[in-house]
């Protein structure tokens, strides 16, 4: 190993440890109250080698959303790899593996909800950006199953994309309430609800078997 691997080594671990730290920051006090001493303070380093990272507040929630949405997308297309071919099992562990890891990074939840990022136009078109690529995740396995004649006991013609994004939505404001703590159920009972209004929406009777993978991310804590 060369010397410079370690060094390395070590920046990008200090990097991860100021994302965590911001993530934390900015989920306690908003995008626009956070300081970027208040975060140094909370990672333990001080305000310039923050500033050596991210030289400024907005590169920095931006950094933290990036992660957030890589850790998201990573989670989701492993769990529906797992799920194997059926594509409403597809999008069913993709929803479910979205909120089981956010609800395991309370703080990515926060931070990810509209009314944490008032302030930062950069920050709200990167949720955006990921909220859309979600939609077309789900879109593509929607089209898929329509395609197959899963969704045969609809009422009336389906709109994949409307369809993929009302899901989302509903997931995400539901997780955004859950996160801030307007909704106070318990986690392991969000997705079980919902779910059986998104199945239902589309036709697909519930059945008793749920997602493989629930405790696949519960251990992984911020």
């Amino acid at each position: 190993m060369t010397t410079s691997q370690p060094r390395q080594a070590r920046a990008v671990e200090r990097r991860a440890l100021l994302l965590a730290a911001a993530a934390r920051v900015f989920a306690q006090r908003g995008y626009a109250d956070a300081q970027m001493d208040e975060i140094a303070a909370a990672a333990n380093t001080s305000k310039g080698g923050l500033y050596f990272h991210f030289p400024t507040k907005e590169a920095l929630i931006a950094a933290v959303i990036g992660r957030a949405g890589d850790t998201l997308q990573q989670r989701v297309r492993q769990a529906m790899r797992q799920a194997g071919a059926d594509p409403v099992a597809r999008a069913d562990a993709a929803l479910a593996t979205l909120i089981e890891t956010l609800s395991a990074h309370r703080s990515l939840a926060r931070v990810l909800a509209s009314e944490t990022l008032g302030g930062s136009a950069v920050a709200r078109e990167r949720v955006a950006s990921i909220e859309d690529e979600f939609v077309e995740l789900i879109a593509h396995e929607l089209r898929q199953a329509l395609d197959s004649g899963q969704l045969s006991q609809l009422n009336g013609p389906l709109d994949p994309e409307i369809t993929a994004r009302a899901w989302v939505g509903m997931v995400q404001s539901t997780l955004s309430a859950w996160a801030s703590g307007r909704v106070t159920a318990p986690i392991d009972r969000i997705y079980p609800e919902l779910r059986r209004l998104l199945l239902r929406s589309v036709g697909v009777p519930m059945t008793p078997h749920s997602h493989a993978h629930a405790s696949q991310t519960r251990s992984a804590k911020e």
